[in-house]
């Protein structure tokens, strides 16, 4: 792949490059970049990835510093859009891509990006965005329609008291309950009523991160027993309760 990459060409030949608009070489320079990137993220070697972000950009820190905080923060927008797109095409929970995609929207919005917070938050965006493309996404290259139809239901239906009957009902409209529970064991490496615990889990993650309201609340919408229940779920999964995960995880500065 290295003889390959696009952003390596740029760089070598950027001392003689013609134009003298230093804003359009940094704009040329960070979409270069992020296209030899997503070559490594299609191919899932995230770390690989990132660590070549890192070193090239940080090769061309002044020419990134020539960018004003706002066309930082345009460039992280993009980035963002790119990453979730690719999530969108290729996997099938494209629910959560777009709750990303609206989290880091949302996040960036009010923020000015210097050159030293730059590639944190890139960083920060592809780790995020690299968790969804693997495993658990379940690509379209490898998966049962039944499968498929499980993962549509209960994202769409998180807010509701939701139960494993009600998942088959919907689904064994075309399919043998059975053979739909084995078969999304086998592909999800868990059973239907953990996948559904585990959703409401991630999503209450989002929102104690995007807002401020009542943990009981968080419990009434997601439909826990109880705001004692929720907690007890959230530390078994996530290793804390959900007051420490908000206080421990607040916002990038």
């Amino acid at each position: 792949m290295a003889q390959d990459l696009q952003y390596t060409h740029y760089l070598d030949s950027l001392q003689s490059y013609l134009a003298h608009d230093q804003t359009a070489k940094a704009l040329i320079l960070i979409g270069y970049v992020e296209r030899d990137f997503i070559r490594f993220y299609r191919a899932g070697r995230l770390t690989e990835g990132l660590k070549f972000v890192e070193e090239n950009l940080a090769r061309s820190r002044a020419l990134l510093g020539q960018l004003t905080p706002d066309e930082k923060v345009a460039q992280l927008h993009a980035l963002v859009d790119i990453l979730s797109f690719e999530g969108i095409q290729n996997h099938a929970d494209i629910l959560a891509f777009v709750q990303l995609r609206t989290q880091y929207h949302q996040q960036l919005a009010a923020l000015p990006v210097t050159t030293e917070k730059y590639i944190p938050w890139m960083k920060r965006i592809v780790q995020d965005f690299g968790k969804l493309a693997q495993k658990n996404a379940l690509s379209f290259a490898n998966h049962l329609e039944s499968t498929l139809d499980v993962i549509y239901y209960v994202n769409a239906h998180l807010r509701d008291k939701l139960t494993v009957r009600q998942v088959l009902t919907h689904v064994n409209r075309r399919c043998n309950p059975t053979g739909v529970q084995r078969g999304f064991n086998t592909e999800m490496g868990m059973s239907i009523r953990d996948y559904i615990n585990a959703k409401k889990i991630r999503e209450a993650q989002r929102i104690l991160l995007m807002d401020t309201i009542p943990i009981r609340q968080i419990a009434r919408d997601l439909n826990f027993y109880d705001a004692a229940d929720f907690s007890k779920r959230f530390k078994r999964e996530i290793g804390v309760t959900p007051l420490e995960y908000r206080q421990q995880n607040s916002q990038v500065d």
